[in-house]
């Protein structure tokens, strides 16, 4: 029998879905040498392909038109707002780089380790979904930062709540990024799991069917709620005036009785999905919400100890946190060590051409974010082995890193304070 890579999905109705489907995860379906499914290639046709890819540039046109326009109304002030040109601009690129996405995650599959295939059948669609989403925020949260140096909470937390929200009611399989299970040794031998599952709070290592309490996910969530509060302490201030002007501020503050909502209404979408597999979303992406927030605030709260200036705004905070949400910690982290890199050859570009303009680092996190998902098979296997350690290790690898990082940043200031003096 003659045998093709994978087809995209059709979308001229039920049945066309349905031989997708059937031809993508049929019982009779194998692996190819270079670990893609193959399967007959009667079952799905060109022009079926065709409008695939069609409807995949529409739709990344379509989420290109609202990240401009979102940038636009709650981000960039009158002097910033895309020209027509620049509008349709963004709305074409959009859709390209939607059907270019459509052809890589899903059709190529190369989100999934070579060798192996993923399950779950609706798994990789849905991926698929929630990255255009993340990219759409992403592009929003970019065009913001890179103009008006700030990103608004308006993106940041509509976006966090959108994949706090949509993870409440989807299994962990269908939403996280793809990882492999690895063997382990149990009383009655070794186990194996050649599939793939979604990675989630302890990957690599072999325990997706944990019972999860609902009190950390609270916990973390009202951490997330403390970051976004309108906070205001004053450390010139005597204690207790200080913690008086503290209280009465978020009192005044408009957004704290819908913070307050939020931290008191979301645990009991925890409680309902509690043995649900919904529950294992919603951990890995609190878990990566808090992960991502962290890692950013510390260096903020280090940059000013030292230097006595914030070296981040807290706009950059909130955007690791949806990244966490929407990724994982294990995903930020590596976000967080390579969105440096991307930085560091702007600035060089920025140098030789004479540019001396302060520039955001939001949009190279955003750019490191889409380099992740991207390539996320070959990350995953290039840092499965350190993740290995769990997040306890990696929590004290970073905090000795800090502590070196605020170290080698104080005698730098030193040092270039002697040179101006």
């Amino acid at each position: 029998m003659k045998t093709s890579k994978i087809p995209p999905l059709p979308l001229n109705g039920c049945v066309g879905v349905r031989k997708y489907f059937v031809a993508n995860f049929r019982q009779d379906g194998h692996i190819a040498p270079k670990g893609r499914l193959v399967v007959p290639t009667h079952i799905i046709g060109y022009t079926e392909s065709m409008l695939a890819y069609v409807f995949c540039f529409f739709l990344g046109s379509f989420l290109g038109f609202l990240a401009s326009e979102f940038a636009d109304r709650w981000g960039c002030s009158q002097r910033y707002r895309s020209s027509w040109q620049k509008k349709w601009g963004i709305v074409l690129a959009s859709g390209i780089a939607a059907a270019l996405l459509f052809w890589w995650e899903v059709q190529m599959g190369m989100l999934v380790p070579s060798g192996m295939k993923d399950m779950h059948h609706a798994a990789v669609l849905n991926r698929y979904i929630i990255h255009l989403i993340l990219f759409t925020f992403l592009l929003a949260a970019t065009l913001t930062d890179f103009y008006e140096m700030i990103i608004p909470d308006t993106i940041t937390v509509t976006g966090t709540l959108a994949v706090l929200f949509f993870a409440s009611f989807c299994q962990f399989d269908y939403t996280e990024l793809p990882v492999t299970e690895i063997s382990w040794t149990t009383d009655f031998g070794q186990v194996v799991f050649p599939l793939i599952f979604a990675m989630h709070v302890w990957s690599p290592n072999p325990d997706p069917y944990r019972e999860c309490s609902p009190w950390v996910m609270t916990l973390l969530l009202w951490f997330w709620c403390f970051a976004m509060l309108d906070r205001v302490w004053y450390t010139k201030l005597p204690f207790r005036k200080a913690h008086a002007i503290f209280w009465r501020y978020l009192y005044r503050s408009p957004r704290t009785k819908y913070i307050v909502a939020a931290a008191l209404i979301f645990p009991l979408f925890f409680v309902l999905a509690k043995g649900t597999g919904s529950d294992l979303t919603l951990l890995s992406a609190l878990t990566g919400m808090a992960t991502g927030m962290v890692l950013i605030w510390s260096v903020r709260l280090v940059s000013r100890w030292v230097l006595g200036i914030e070296a981040m705004g807290f706009g950059d905070v909130t955007l690791m946190g949806m990244i966490g949400a929407f990724l994982g910690w294990q995903a930020v982290l590596v976000v967080f060590f390579a969105a440096p890199f991307f930085g560091l050859v702007y600035g060089i570009v920025n140098v030789a051409l004479g540019k001396g303009r302060a520039v955001p680092y939001g949009p190279f996190l955003c750019l490191a974010t889409v380099f992740v998902v991207i390539f996320w098979r070959y990350v995953w296997e290039a840092t499965a082995e350190y993740f290995a350690f769990g997040i306890g290790f990696m929590g004290l690898f970073l905090l000795v890193m800090l502590v070196l990082f605020g170290g080698l940043l104080h005698v730098v200031h030193k040092i270039m304070s002697g040179r101006t003096q």
